[in-house]
Protein backbone atom coordinates (compact mmCIF):
# COMPACT_ATOMS: atom_id res chain seq x y z
CA UNK A 1 0.00 0.00 0.00
CA UNK A 2 1.39 3.35 -0.76
CA UNK A 3 1.31 5.89 1.66
CA UNK A 4 -0.15 8.35 -0.56
CA UNK A 5 -3.48 6.46 -0.63
CA UNK A 6 -3.77 5.74 3.27
CA UNK A 7 -6.17 9.12 4.09
CA UNK A 8 -7.18 12.66 3.40
CA UNK A 9 -5.18 15.70 3.01
CA UNK A 10 -5.95 18.59 5.20
CA UNK A 11 -7.21 20.38 2.86
CA UNK A 12 -9.70 17.89 1.59
CA UNK A 13 -10.87 17.69 5.24
CA UNK A 14 -11.03 21.58 5.06
CA UNK A 15 -12.74 21.28 2.06
CA UNK A 16 -15.46 18.87 3.58
CA UNK A 17 -16.03 20.69 6.60
CA UNK A 18 -16.83 23.90 4.66
CA UNK A 19 -19.33 22.00 2.34
CA UNK A 20 -20.58 20.71 5.42
CA UNK A 21 -20.92 24.12 7.14
CA UNK A 22 -22.55 25.71 3.88
CA UNK A 23 -25.25 22.86 3.84
CA UNK A 24 -26.19 23.48 7.53
CA UNK A 25 -26.14 26.59 7.11
CA UNK A 26 -28.92 26.85 4.69
CA UNK A 27 -30.83 23.91 5.32
CA UNK A 28 -31.05 25.22 9.57
CA UNK A 29 -33.81 28.08 8.77
CA UNK A 30 -35.78 25.50 6.54
CA UNK A 31 -35.67 23.54 9.48
CA UNK A 32 -37.31 25.74 11.57
CA UNK A 33 -40.21 26.07 9.46
CA UNK A 34 -40.60 22.84 9.43
CA UNK A 35 -40.73 22.03 13.25
CA UNK A 36 -43.27 25.04 13.45
CA UNK A 37 -45.87 23.62 10.92
CA UNK A 38 -45.48 20.41 12.29
CA UNK A 39 -46.26 21.33 15.84
CA UNK A 40 -49.18 23.83 14.21
CA UNK A 41 -50.64 20.41 12.41
CA UNK A 42 -50.32 18.20 16.14
CA UNK A 43 -51.84 20.84 17.79
CA UNK A 44 -54.68 20.71 15.23
CA UNK A 45 -55.08 16.77 15.36
CA UNK A 46 -55.01 17.02 19.10
CA UNK A 47 -57.62 19.80 19.44
CA UNK A 48 -59.94 18.23 17.08
CA UNK A 49 -59.57 14.77 18.58
CA UNK A 50 -59.93 16.27 21.93
CA UNK A 51 -63.07 18.54 20.87
CA UNK A 52 -64.59 15.19 19.15
CA UNK A 53 -63.92 13.24 22.13
CA UNK A 54 -65.48 15.81 24.50
CA UNK A 55 -68.72 15.84 22.18
CA UNK A 56 -69.18 11.92 22.02
CA UNK A 57 -68.69 11.99 25.98
CA UNK A 58 -71.70 14.24 26.58
CA UNK A 59 -73.75 12.10 24.37
CA UNK A 60 -72.62 8.98 25.71
CA UNK A 61 -73.22 10.12 29.21
CA UNK A 62 -76.07 12.55 28.64
CA UNK A 63 -74.53 14.51 30.57
CA UNK A 64 -72.77 18.46 29.82
CA UNK A 65 -69.16 18.91 29.01
CA UNK A 66 -66.89 21.52 28.97
CA UNK A 67 -63.63 22.23 26.82
CA UNK A 68 -61.59 25.26 28.05
CA UNK A 69 -58.00 26.52 27.65
CA UNK A 70 -56.08 26.58 30.30
CA UNK A 71 -54.48 28.61 33.19
CA UNK A 72 -51.53 28.46 34.75
CA UNK A 73 -52.95 26.84 37.83
CA UNK A 74 -54.63 23.73 35.46
CA UNK A 75 -57.78 26.05 35.66
CA UNK A 76 -59.92 27.39 32.90
CA UNK A 77 -58.46 30.58 31.65
CA UNK A 78 -61.08 33.80 31.50
CA UNK A 79 -59.63 34.93 27.79
CA UNK A 80 -59.94 33.02 25.19
CA UNK A 81 -55.50 32.04 24.58
CA UNK A 82 -55.41 28.43 23.70
CA UNK A 83 -51.88 28.17 23.88
CA UNK A 84 -50.95 26.54 27.35
CA UNK A 85 -52.97 23.82 26.88
CA UNK A 86 -56.82 22.71 27.32
CA UNK A 87 -58.92 20.61 29.81
CA UNK A 88 -62.58 18.60 29.44
CA UNK A 89 -64.49 17.76 32.22
CA UNK A 90 -67.89 16.41 33.08
CA UNK A 91 -70.07 19.60 34.13
CA UNK A 92 -73.44 18.05 35.18
CA UNK A 93 -74.04 20.83 37.84
CA UNK A 94 -73.67 23.66 35.35
CA UNK A 95 -70.76 25.64 37.14
CA UNK A 96 -68.36 25.14 34.59
CA UNK A 97 -65.72 24.34 36.73
CA UNK A 98 -64.69 20.65 37.52
CA UNK A 99 -65.83 19.69 41.20
CA UNK A 100 -64.38 16.35 41.51
CA UNK A 101 -61.10 14.66 39.84
CA UNK A 102 -63.53 12.36 38.77
CA UNK A 103 -65.27 14.18 36.94
CA UNK A 104 -61.90 15.50 34.49
CA UNK A 105 -61.76 13.74 31.48
CA UNK A 106 -58.33 15.15 30.15
CA UNK A 107 -55.55 17.03 30.39
CA UNK A 108 -53.81 18.02 27.41
CA UNK A 109 -50.58 20.38 27.19
CA UNK A 110 -50.20 21.91 24.31
CA UNK A 111 -47.65 21.27 21.61
CA UNK A 112 -47.79 24.64 20.89
CA UNK A 113 -44.08 26.82 22.06
CA UNK A 114 -41.74 29.82 20.88
CA UNK A 115 -43.98 31.94 18.81
CA UNK A 116 -47.02 30.18 18.12
CA UNK A 117 -50.33 31.46 19.59
CA UNK A 118 -53.81 30.16 19.56
CA UNK A 119 -56.60 33.07 20.22
CA UNK A 120 -59.91 31.96 19.64
CA UNK A 121 -63.56 33.72 19.02
CA UNK A 122 -64.74 32.24 22.41
CA UNK A 123 -63.40 31.67 26.30
CA UNK A 124 -64.88 27.87 26.00
CA UNK A 125 -67.26 25.28 24.75
CA UNK A 126 -69.79 23.18 26.12
CA UNK A 127 -71.74 20.52 24.84
CA UNK A 128 -74.77 19.66 25.86
CA UNK A 129 -75.96 15.89 26.53
CA UNK A 130 -77.48 16.03 22.79
CA UNK A 131 -74.01 16.95 21.46
CA UNK A 132 -75.03 19.89 20.43
CA UNK A 133 -72.66 23.43 21.53
CA UNK A 134 -75.25 26.47 22.12
CA UNK A 135 -73.82 29.77 20.93
CA UNK A 136 -72.06 30.69 18.38
CA UNK A 137 -69.30 28.37 16.22
CA UNK A 138 -65.94 28.08 18.20
CA UNK A 139 -63.16 29.17 16.00
CA UNK A 140 -59.46 28.63 17.34
CA UNK A 141 -57.22 30.16 15.74
CA UNK A 142 -53.42 28.18 15.39
CA UNK A 143 -50.71 30.92 14.53
CA UNK A 144 -47.12 30.97 14.20
CA UNK A 145 -44.88 34.31 14.33
CA UNK A 146 -47.76 36.46 13.94
CA UNK A 147 -49.40 34.60 10.63
CA UNK A 148 -52.45 32.59 10.86
CA UNK A 149 -51.44 28.94 9.84
CA UNK A 150 -54.59 26.65 10.95
CA UNK A 151 -58.11 26.84 12.11
CA UNK A 152 -60.26 24.74 14.37
CA UNK A 153 -63.88 24.86 14.01
CA UNK A 154 -66.76 23.74 16.06
CA UNK A 155 -70.42 24.82 14.78
CA UNK A 156 -73.73 24.91 16.72
CA UNK A 157 -74.19 20.97 15.99
CA UNK A 158 -70.87 20.29 17.63
CA UNK A 159 -68.99 19.26 14.50
CA UNK A 160 -65.59 19.84 14.25
CA UNK A 161 -63.59 20.62 10.94
CA UNK A 162 -59.91 22.00 10.61
CA UNK A 163 -59.19 24.40 7.59
CA UNK A 164 -56.05 26.06 6.45
CA UNK A 165 -55.55 29.36 5.03
CA UNK A 166 -55.74 29.70 1.55
CA UNK A 167 -53.07 32.68 1.63
CA UNK A 168 -51.17 34.26 3.99
CA UNK A 169 -53.17 35.84 6.32
CA UNK A 170 -52.60 38.11 10.21
CA UNK A 171 -53.60 36.48 13.06
CA UNK A 172 -56.47 37.25 14.97
CA UNK A 173 -56.07 38.91 18.03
Amino acid sequence: MNRKDAGFTLMEAMVALATIAVIVTIALPAFGSVIDRTRVTTAMHLLSADLAMARNTAIMRRMPVIVCPLDADGRCRTDSNWMHGWQVFLDPDGNRIPDHESQLIRLHDTPLAGNLRAPSSRPFLRYLPDGRSPGTNLTIHLCSKGTLTGDVVVNNLGRVRTSRPGKETACPR
